[in-house]
């Protein structure tokens, strides 16, 4: 697997909502702590989120997803 585009923290600016990026980078850091399915449940969400509208994404929504994800982590 290869390593983030260069630009990736740009893209993912574009997608979150002003003001809260500091508070969403932290839900995103805890995302990566998750076990392997409990990350590729945050990102199918967050991709899915991603696809369905283009307002940004509110660091409400973000920690909905963390907690979904948390619960599909293996026990």
């Amino acid at each position: 697997m290869g390593g983030l585009p260069a630009d990736f923290a740009d893209t993912l600016a574009k997608v979150l909502e002003p003001g809260h990026r500091a508070a969403a980078a932290g839900v995103i850091e805890a995302a990566t702590l998750l076990d392997d399915h409990g990350l590729g449940r945050f990102l199918e969400l967050f991709a899915a989120r991603v696809r369905a509208s283009a307002a940004p994404i509110r660091y409400e929504e973000l920690q909905s997803f963390l907690r979904l994800a948390g619960r599909a982590s293996a026990p």
